[in-house]
């Protein structure tokens, strides 16, 4: 311990000779242990050379021939550092050459990262305007029913708790105490239900959509924003659309048990006319409810054409209306709404170089990962991401492809393989937009379905007034156009060819082959549960006569 602390003491030493060592160590710029290893082994040295000398003058000279041996004190200090690093432990060098690489990893990482926090999105676009523009298009505000629409919505009474809580569909379901408490609501919805028909008068209903730009450029998730911001005023009136339907469908039972076969279906072809009302613009949500709402009033009109006994003049006069309605409505769904949605959400970001491109910000990265993570890490290493222009384009496609669903029928498309993973030529599909692809052919098949149960309608009412006039069914669809009862032959977009029409004993049999694609000789397919279902996708979908599964549906 003596002599290690005699070594450590560099004021044993000439000045010449201490100053040396301090500025060698000062040179090493390592670790404090390995400087002072190497301090006390150099004064050692110096130590066991200067000891033979007699005097001070001969020690002097002494250490000036040793420091002139040694050479430079910064090449010497830099010898001694790789010296030191030569003896240490492997396991230590290890350990600094991975934190070496570690560094270097996260140094590269955030030069990757960089670029997506530098830069700043431009709004250029009002796309709630664009939307509100889009969904009126042009049209008078005076032949907008939204308003009669939203007077019903006030006038409405909620419905007794009983009834709500009943699984009820058929007033014949009812016993005499509950009939009256249902006489009694309808009574206090007269006024709503009124307001609701005076709006299915008009030509059109579409909203008037508000959003607030400061939240929105708050949003983290910006594909998603503008559509948040609008779904909060839409979602508080879309239940209470439903809850009026269900009130005119109360409305149509009471008046057909009271003998008012007239008003009945005339409050039918309403009731399908509101949901039409709905449909080919706006949020896809509300076209969902609209075709909800139409296929309640269509089930509610083949339970009346089932039940009751309606003149022919009565059932022609349904048909010109509806067949009017149906030859002049939108497009049953349109994502158009759902495009402006990612339209918004790309130019707050990405940057804008003012030529329709710039590169992608941090919030922007939902529209650049996919469902591919080494294509991601590529990408994100690389910071090869695609640029405005380029998600525009896949976004186009891909709502393009959900267009060529509605275009062309689903029977044309069975033997073509529609990519739902979106566009083979687009350099990435978003991972949300891959997520919703699925979901877009499902909306096309509702489209599809609804179209088919128009067609099918329009059939059986043209059937019935044939009948009534005639005095038997027809032998054909074909006989019923000649006859002028229909305009064109119902076509079967699952097939290729019409709907499926058949004469029986007590009757006739009409149905579509289904999503099978199969003609199943007329008989329904099965539910989860085992019992014949409409609409399944193992077997026909009869529309007449009306099955009691569907009727109870």
């Amino acid at each position: 311990m003596a002599r290690e602390n005699k070594r450590d003491d560099l004021q044993n030493l000439p000045a010449g000779a201490a100053e040396f060592i301090r500025l060698v160590i000062k040179k090493m710029r390592y670790t404090r242990k390995a400087r002072l290893d190497v301090q006390a082994e150099l004064t050692a040295h110096f130590e066991d050379e200067l000891s033979r000398c007699q005097s001070n003058q001969e020690k002097e000279e002494k250490a000036e021939q040793l420091i002139a041996g040694f050479g430079d004190a910064k090449l010497l200090a830099v010898l001694l550092r790789r010296a030191k690093k030569r003896c240490r432990p492997l396991w230590r060098t290890a350990l600094v050459r991975s934190f070496q690489a570690l560094g270097v990893i996260v140094l590269y990482l955030l030069v990757c990262l960089s670029p997506l926090l530098v830069g700043k999105p431009t709004i250029t676009v009002n796309y709630v305007d664009w939307l509100n523009e889009l969904v009126q298009s042009g049209r008078d505000e005076q032949d907008n029913a939204r308003p009669y629409y939203e007077k019903a919505i006030k006038l409405y009474v909620e419905m007794p708790q009983w009834l709500s809580e009943s699984r009820a569909i058929r007033i014949t379901d009812l016993n005499d105490v509950q009939l009256t408490s249902l006489s009694t609501w309808l009574d206090d919805n007269k006024q709503a239900i009124e307001a609701l028909r005076e709006g299915t008068r008009c030509p059109g209903c579409w909203s008037k959509y508000h959003s607030d730009e400061t939240e929105l450029s708050k949003a983290p998730l910006s594909t998603v924003s503008m559509a948040s911001a609008i779904m909060a005023d839409v979602m508080e009136i879309l239940p209470k659309y439903r809850h009026l339907a269900f009130a005119m469908r109360w409305q149509i039972q009471y008046e057909a048990y009271k003998g008012d076969i007239d008003t009945a279906l005339s409050n039918s072809v309403a009731l399908a006319k509101f949901g039409s009302h709905l449909q080919g613009h706006g949020l896809l949500i509300e076209q969902l409810v609209g075709i909800a709402i139409e296929g309640l009033a269509n089930k509610t009109i083949f339970t009346l054409l089932e039940r009751v006994d309606v003149p022919a003049d009565i059932l022609k006069n349904a048909q010109e209306q509806l067949d009017k309605q149906f030859g002049t409505q939108e497009p049953i769904i349109s994502m158009e709404s759902e495009k402006v949605f990612w339209y918004d959400g790309i130019q707050r970001a990405f940057t804008d170089d003012g030529q329709g491109s710039g590169r992608v910000l941090v919030r922007g990265l939902a529209y650049v990962v996919t469902d591919d993570w080494k294509d991601n890490l590529w990408r994100f290493v690389s910071f090869d991401y695609p640029d405005r222009r380029e998600i525009v384009k896949t976004i186009d496609y891909n709502f393009g492809q959900f267009d060529e669903l509605l275009a062309r029928t689903p029977y044309d498309l069975h033997n073509e393989e529609i990519n739902d993973q979106a566009a083979k030529e687009a350099d990435t599909v978003p991972l949300m937009l891959g997520i919703l692809l699925p979901a877009h052919r499902r909306v096309s098949q509702l489209a599809w379905r609804m179209k088919t149960g128009r067609e099918a309608l329009l059939t059986v009412l043209a059937i019935m007034c044939y009948e009534k006039e005639k005095g038997c069914y027809p032998s054909s669809l074909d006989e019923l156009v000649k006859a002028d009862y229909l305009k064109k032959l119902p076509m079967d977009p699952y097939s290729d060819g019409p709907l499926v029409y058949k004469g029986t004993d007590d009757g006739f049999l009409l149905y579509s082959l289904g999503t099978n694609l199969i003609d199943d000789g007329g008989n329904l397919g099965r539910g989860r549960s085992g019992k014949p279902k409409m609409w399944a996708d193992d077997g026909d979908w009869v529309f007449w006569p009306v099955a009691e599964s569907k009727v109870k549906q």
